[in-house]
């Protein structure tokens, strides 16, 4: 499941009710204060100052005041009891009589109308205000609900940024990984042994990330430690040998099974030697050829992946390496390299084979070795062409009897083996090639430093049946 599935936008909360003021019996208290303050010190002044009746005859009445201003300020019922506050303060004790032309009616009319029309008033008004104050209660709401959704539009954004950052930092890291993981392939991708060798500490790091691991390959009977990174000598015990009687090396190489120690039989096998071990395996041959194993790992890098990984990686190097193997044997093998010269090994064989006859037949064989130096400064394309060059220049200068070999070491070193030929006579053949070889070298590295060394090539010695039959002889 994705990052965006399992962090859903938190829904919006519903808008909190806004505060409402305290009430007694549906009114409030400042209302009520307000209505004794009024009336205290408008009776207080019509006692004081006036004749008693409650302003009766004042137009407009004065107590007109609390009604309206309660009744627009907080609602109907506010109005309607400053309505009957007004009314009870104008009538209590502030009955007049009737006068001589008044009928009945006409008197009620006359004692009933101020009150009436407060009461009309305090709810006209009352009303018009209450609708006023429940809209507003509305807009309060639908503001506050605005702004919670507001807020959780933002808090969603927010947490919307912080996921695709986090995919962007994540696509990022697996395209670095995976350019990694390449360039770390290539360095295994290697005819050449011992460059094999050297890239696969580089592989290991990328693939695993271990700690400590350890690279075995098997010789003969015996896994030897050929590699082992983070392995501290003072506190660090682990075997840097397993022979066939151990059970690691039964497990690992006999029975060419991975080991590891989340699993209880793996755990005993490997017995504190490490966390995951598993055998080198050439895919192509099924050759093992060593083991691979992993001392220390960090607790959340372990998992089913990751042991899918190591296999793999295990496979991959076992390849590889036997791909190394076998590209040396056939290359021991040959006679000729590339540039047309004889073979490290076979020429080999042929100036023990010149040193021996010519002990027998009284004559010296030498040998010439030219060896550039400061190749680590230079390109592959001008590495090939300094050895194509050289190559050239000693084909071009030997005589009939001189036989131009590869010393084995890939291009560094090249020679000419001298039959019958004095060390004074293969000095100034050494000249000769001096020479050659500089005319030949192309542009840009014609100030290469170059060596040439002379020497005897001396026969082995021989042993005691060997010296029987030279005596004979």
């Amino acid at each position: 499941m994705s990052t965006l599935e399992s962090s859903p936008a938190p829904a919006p909360a519903p808008a909190p009710a806004p505060a409402s003021p305290r009430r007694w019996f549906g009114l409030r208290p400042v209302a009520l204060l307000e209505l004794l303050l009024f009336f205290g010190i408008a009776l207080g002044l019509d006692g004081w100052l006036g004749a008693g009746l409650r302003f009766e005859g004042v137009q407009p009445h004065p107590f007109w005041i609390p009604v309206l201003l309660l009744a627009i300020q907080y609602g109907t019922n506010e109005g309607v009891l400053a309505a009957l506050a007004a009314s009870a303060a104008l009538r209590f004790g502030n009955m007049p009589d009737a006068g001589i032309g008044q009928d009945l009616y006409d008197h009620l009319f006359t004692l009933t109308r101020e009150p009436i029309l407060w009461l009309v008033a305090a709810v006209l008004f009352g009303e018009l205000r209450m609708r006023q104050l429940r809209e507003r209660e509305e807009l309060r709401a639908g503001l506050a609900t605005a702004r919670q959704e507001a807020e959780a539009i933002a808090r969603s954004y927010r947490a919307l940024k912080t996921v695709k950052e986090s995919l962007e930092t994540r696509v990022a890291g697996q395209l670095r990984t995976v350019f990694t993981l390449y360039q770390a392939a290539k360095s295994i991708d290697h005819l050449d042994e011992g460059e094999v060798m050297l890239g696969i500490a580089d592989l290991v790091r990328t693939v695993m990330k271990p700690e400590k691991f350890s690279l075995f390959l098997l010789n003969n009977d015996v896994l030897e430690s050929v590699t082992n990174e983070g392995w501290d000598d003072e506190t660090d015990s682990y075997a840097r040998w397993f022979d066939s009687g151990t059970g690691l090396f039964e497990t690992v190489i006999a029975r060419q099974r991975q080991l590891c120690v989340n699993r209880a039989d793996d755990e005993r096998i490997l017995a504190g030697e490490g966390v995951i071990a598993g055998p080198l395996i050439s895919s192509d041959t099924g050759e093992v050829v060593g083991m691979v194993k992993i001392e220390s790992l960090g607790f959340t890098d372990l998992s089913v992946n990751t042991v899918e990984n190591f296999r793999i990686l295990c496979e991959w190097i076992g390849t590889a390496l036997a791909k190394a193997r076998q590209y040396r044997t056939a290359n021991e093998q040959r006679v000729f390299t590339d540039e047309a010269l004889y073979s490290s090994s076979y020429i080999g064989r042929q100036a023990e084979f010149l040193a021996l006859l010519g002990r027998r037949m009284g004559f010296e064989t030498t040998a010439i070795t030219i060896r550039p130096t400061g190749l680590s400064r230079l390109s592959v394309a001008q590495r090939a062409d300094l050895a194509a060059a050289i190559g050239e220049a000693v084909r071009g200068s030997l005589r009939d009897t001189d036989l131009a070999c590869d010393f084995g070491h890939q291009g560094t070193s090249f020679g000419v083996v001298l039959a019958g030929t004095p060390l004074e006579g293969a000095k100034q053949v050494e000249a000769k090639l001096e020479r050659a070889v500089r005319e030949a070298l192309p542009a840009g590295l014609t100030n290469i430093p170059i060596g040439f060394v002379t020497r005897r090539i001396d026969p082995p010695a021989p042993v005691s049946g060997q010296k029987a039959e030279e005596g004979a002889g």
